[in-house]
């Protein structure tokens, strides 16, 4: 199944190379693409090569016209068949020439003809990029509804560190993807946390759980899509921060609390999801030093109970005035049901998200999983088994 159409402009950049990187990862994402290239940029790497990849056709020459059979106008047929277009990377000169109405490559002739979403990732040199001339225009496109993904601090071909490194292929082709969602969430904050608390024991050892923080961070990364400003609260995983969102790290269930409490008091209006696996209890005591064998087989740790962060936070919020809408989820092996309609009331939940986390093929590490949704009033939606972003973005919309 074809997600969508896109076409990727590609410019003389040293960074040319991550156009390829990133019609890799459109690619895997079940979308389609096409190339339009300037006439520098086809002498850095063959158009051939885009062909070959895509097997699609390469616009790549303004005075040569394709047959696509809708229209014989080359610009004007990939401009028409373009869900999302997007320069990548983009120098200055082409920022430049779109954003002043200058047509005069295949590039600049598809941006300006396309009403497709477009996407644009800034690849120069730090004095370039930060010239006002270039911020100026960036700041036109942005106007204008381009979407920029802005580039980062790194090594620059001229021998230098800065701002301008163009910014990674997950990102790039996560701005891309993000334009295939509707903007229900446009104009919300959401706050998700995810991945496991870890409680120490002594300077060595912690306590923890399975927890991959993938289900989290799939919604974290479907708000986003979705339009929402978003900010990610988690525990310790191998993770990517999602393009556009940002992002707290934190270690115990105590220090997930006090992140939340600050964005509670920052923020108004939140949605909160807590999609996090919060650990219970915690040691007692932290010993200031690792713990050594005693030679008689046994180690004893006494805990206590951790605060329970829906409900502290719920009350946080009311204590100073502020609106809450709270989702929760239940990491169930038995009772699922039973143990979710439980926490709803007692949490103060708009509704919660039930899931199996005993199943092998679903749950904890898995790229899948499978869900019920139980309101308030005690409807149920079941979610079969699919991919966690697809579940993050069935969830999401029923807070719109």
């Amino acid at each position: 199944m074809v997600k969508g159409n896109v076409v990727l402009g590609v410019t003389a950049s040293i960074a040319i190379y991550k156009s390829l990187e990133v019609l890799s990862r459109l690619k895997k994402r079940g979308f389609n693409v096409r190339f339009a290239l300037t006439e520098e940029a086809k002498r850095l790497i063959s158009p051939v090569v885009f062909k070959a990849l895509t097997n699609n056709e390469v616009y790549d020459d303004v005075m040569e016209e394709l047959d696509l059979g809708d229209t014989n106008i080359t610009h004007v047929s990939f401009a028409n068949w373009a869900d999302v277009f997007a320069i990548v990377p983009a120098t200055a000169n082409i920022i430049s020439k779109v954003a002043c109405g200058i047509a005069d490559d295949p590039v600049s002739l598809v941006a300006l003809a396309t009403e497709a979403k477009k996407v644009i990732a800034p690849a120069m040199n730090s004095q370039m990029y930060l010239n006002p001339i270039i911020q100026d225009h960036l700041n036109k496109l942005k106007s204008l509804g381009w979407l920029v993904v802005e580039p980062e601090e790194g090594d620059l071909a001229c021998n230098t560190k800065g701002i301008g490194h163009i910014a990674s292929e997950n990102h790039i082709a996560d701005a891309i993807e993000s334009c295939m969602y509707p903007d229900l969430l446009k104009g919300k904050n959401v706050v998700v946390t995810a991945g496991p608390t870890s409680e120490s024991i002594d300077p060595v050892r912690y306590l923890t759980n399975r927890s991959s923080g993938k289900m989290g961070f799939a919604l974290a990364k479907m708000a986003r899509y979705m339009g929402a400003d978003v900010t990610l609260i988690t525990g310790k995983v191998c993770l990517d921060t999602p393009f556009g969102v940002n992002r707290i790290d934190v270690e115990s269930t105590n220090d997930m609390l006090t992140a939340l409490k600050k964005e509670i008091e920052k923020k108004d209006d939140l949605i909160v999801i807590m999609a996090a696996a919060i650990a219970d209890f915690r040691p007692e005591k932290m010993e200031s030093k690792k713990i050594k064998k005693e030679g008689n087989g046994k180690f004893t740790v006494n805990f206590v109970e951790n605060p329970d962060v829906t409900v502290e936070i719920g009350r946080f919020a009311k204590s100073l005035g502020k609106k809450l809408r709270l989702v929760g989820f239940a990491a169930e092996t038995h009772d699922l049901l039973e143990n979710a309609k439980k926490k709803i009331e007692k949490k103060g939940l708009e509704f919660i998200v039930a899931n199996d986390v005993k199943r092998d093929d679903i749950g904890f590490g898995s790229d899948f999983n499978e869900v019920i949704i139980i309101h308030r009033d005690g409807r149920m939606e079941r979610i079969e088994r699919s991919e966690k972003l697809k579940i993050a973005y069935e969830i999401l919309r029923r807070l719109n």
